[in-house]
């Protein structure tokens, strides 16, 4: 059987132009790619409602005491490499956008005394981020943790949106803008 150069190559464009239109509906994301880069889809089987903490105060607080605000939640400890790396960063976030409709609440699961805490947040030089303790180590269950660091990002709601596992640039301008179409969506 001998085809010709001419009917291959033409051949050849045709193959190539079906799988391209067939596989281009497979490569298409949702409509802010910026979004799956940053957060994986949200845990359905968290329990966020149970998660409690307690402030420097000794205050006791739940994620519902935060309804009505979009709420960047991270999990960490002072003995985790990775959330030490990633801390200076989620300071800078709440620096910057941090106000009455968002708020970065950083938890740290461990049993410690919550002044050694405070003391790791002087050390590394956060001055924005507010100190939060979860010594029964509670918090990593009821979110279904795989490790630490885990943030997530909750709605105004109260419904987590996503999540990252691991150390993230969280005053990235991706994270920003992410979290600012959230902002919007509580003040309209």
């Amino acid at each position: 059987m001998n085809i010709s150069k001419k009917s291959l190559l033409i051949g050849l464009i045709f193959i190539s132009s079906f799988v391209f239109l067939f596989f281009i509906p497979f490569g298409i994301k949702k409509n802010n790619t910026d979004y799956d880069k940053v957060f994986l889809e949200p845990n359905k089987e968290a329990s966020l409602n149970e998660i409690n903490f307690y402030n420097i105060e000794n205050n006791q607080f739940f994620l519902k005491d935060f309804k009505g605000k979009v709420l960047l939640i991270n999990l960490w400890a002072t003995w985790c490499l990775p959330c030490k790396i990633e801390m200076p960063a989620l300071d800078r976030l709440q620096a910057s956008i941090g106000d009455d409709n968002f708020e970065v609440i950083a938890i740290a699961v461990e049993k410690t005394n919550i002044l050694k805490i405070q003391e790791f947040y002087q050390e590394i030089g956060l001055n924005n981020l507010k100190i939060y303790h979860d010594n029964s180590t509670k918090s990593g269950l009821f979110s279904k943790a795989k490790g630490l660091p885990l943030t997530f990002l909750v709605d105004h709601k109260g419904n987590e949106v996503g999540r990252r596992d691991g150390p993230w640039e969280w005053d990235d301008d991706e994270v920003i803008e992410i979290i600012k179409s959230y902002k919007k969506l509580l003040i309209n």
